[in-house]
């Protein structure tokens, strides 16, 4: 009896040594990956996860199915209620960007970025201060040297264009009047009808106005000049610290195992060093390549979110 046992002891630790550690374990991803967007389809979070999905699927960077699921509503809310319905499983990745910071903060829903786990930012939109191409302002010095105060042009209320014009107006120590417009179509009608004297705006909107030399970009908000605008000078070399972009990114549901945090990460990673993903979706919407892994990602958000906390309670949004 003792020799049998020894014996069924030896072959369970043979066949133990033999089957590779993620069988014995659960593994994962153990079925498809859904990718929530929270807008709806053909909008910014849409069009970026399913060139994530394409990318994914065609190079096999994964071997399992990805499927885009929009959950549209309360300015993102309700995908974030989605997500953090499925706590602990990594089966769900969602789009984040700023709404993914401001709509917890202007809203009672009682969750924010701390109840997601952070996996990838892939890149970022940054602002452009622009002109009309016949504006007698020529520079960031004319703006700060003029004697009157200036109309600035931007998207909606608390958004980032109005951050952007918070943070400049104090860097200047005057005063600046924004005035919010409807939608980025309108932003740039009133800057080719001359009704403001600058708007704050991204590539993505303003990018044609430049190329045609209707607007002439004085300044962008990132940390070094831009690969797609390399002779726009950013506001940072010209003394003012001003470093404000949107963000892209993708965030997984919360509690989620640090097994399946490495697994989604490096297919992040994967994709964003894909040359197909700098051509389609990148140079084409005029996003800046700006990866961070988890940890980075973990820290840029809390930033973000006191950045926005701090401006949109100095502008009365919230308290």
């Amino acid at each position: 009896m003792k020799h049998t046992r020894l014996l069924t002891c030896a072959v369970a630790g043979a066949i133990a040594l033999a089957v590779p550690a993620g069988v014995l374990a659960a593994e994962f991803p153990s079925r498809g990956i859904e990718f929530v967007a929270g807008y709806t389809p053909g909008g910014g979070h849409d069009i970026m996860l399913r060139t994530m999905q394409k990318i994914i699927q065609e190079e096999k960077i994964i071997a399992v199915p990805i499927m885009v699921v929009n959950k549209p509503g309360g300015a993102g809310a309700v995908s974030l209620g989605y997500l953090n319905g499925h706590k602990g499983d990594g089966h769900f990745l969602m789009a984040s960007t700023s709404s993914f910071i401001t709509t917890p903060l202007t809203s009672n829903i009682g969750l924010n970025y701390k109840n997601y786990t952070p996996i990838a930012r892939l890149g970022i939109d940054p602002e452009l201060l622009l002109v009309n191409a016949n504006s007698p302002l020529k520079s960031l010095k004319d703006i700060a040297a003029s004697a009157k105060v200036l109309n600035v042009g931007g998207t909606g209320k608390g958004g980032i264009e109005q951050i952007v014009t918070i943070q400049f107006a104090k860097a200047l120590g005057k005063k600046l009047n924004y005035i919010p417009f409807q939608s980025d179509g309108e932003v740039v009608t009133a800057l080719l009808s001359n009704q403001v004297d600058f708007i704050v705006s991204n590539p993505g909107s303003a990018g044609d106005f430049i190329t045609t030399k209707q607007f002439t970009a004085l300044g962008i908000t990132t940390e070094k000049r831009a690969q797609t605008l390399p002779d726009v000078p950013t506001f940072k070399e010209q003394g003012y610290d001003i470093t404000l972009s949107l963000f892209r990114g993708v965030v997984a549901a919360g509690d989620i195992g640090p097994a399946e945090k490495k697994y989604l990460a490096d297919m992040m990673k994967k994709l964003s060093d894909s040359p197909a993903w700098k051509t389609t979706y990148l140079e084409k919407n005029r996003v800046e390549p700006a990866f961070l892994g988890p940890d980075e990602y973990a820290a840029f958000l809390a930033k973000m979110n006191e950045v926005y906390r701090a401006s949109m309670t100095e502008l009365g949004i919230i308290k």
